[in-house]
């Protein structure tokens, strides 16, 4: 009978580890969350073996960027093209990505970024409006 029961906890421990609290007592799939973001950031102006590998896993491609064209690992986020009114909507930032330029304070619904590239002019929106531009090389 112990044998019995000791075999039924074994069988029943995988499948406690598809669940995780998701606070205040609930549970919830952990494969409906998207996964939790984290950048890569390569050590030199060329990537590691092991930094590209990491890269890839997440999702990533490494991308020469910037003025002195150094790797960098470029990642998606999970919420990419999602509307927003600023940056707590999203997983980066929340973005204007109109074809018409508009002053700072204009009203506005934002997109959150496509990917956690840095480079190029970007117009952030804070609080459902324009906030500022801001470019980086």
């Amino acid at each position: 009978m112990k044998t019995a029961l000791f075999c039924l906890a074994l069988l029943a421990l995988p499948a406690c580890s598809l669940f995780h609290s998701a606070g205040k007592g609930e549970s919830t799939l952990t494969d409906t969350a998207p996964p939790a973001y984290e950048r890569i950031v390569f050590t030199a102006s060329k990537a590691t073996p092991a930094e590209r590998a990491a890269c890839e896993a997440a999702g990533g491609s490494i991308q020469p960027s910037g003025k002195l064209r150094w790797e960098n690992c470029v990642q998606p986020f999970a919420d990419a093209g999602k509307a927003c009114s600023g940056d707590a909507d999203c997983v980066g930032e929340c973005r204007y990505e109109g074809a018409v330029e508009l002053p700072p304070g204009a009203a506005v619904t934002g997109t959150c970024q496509v990917t956690d590239a840095r480079f190029g002019c970007n117009t952030v929106v804070e609080n459902g409006k324009i906030a500022h531009t801001l470019c980086v090389d």
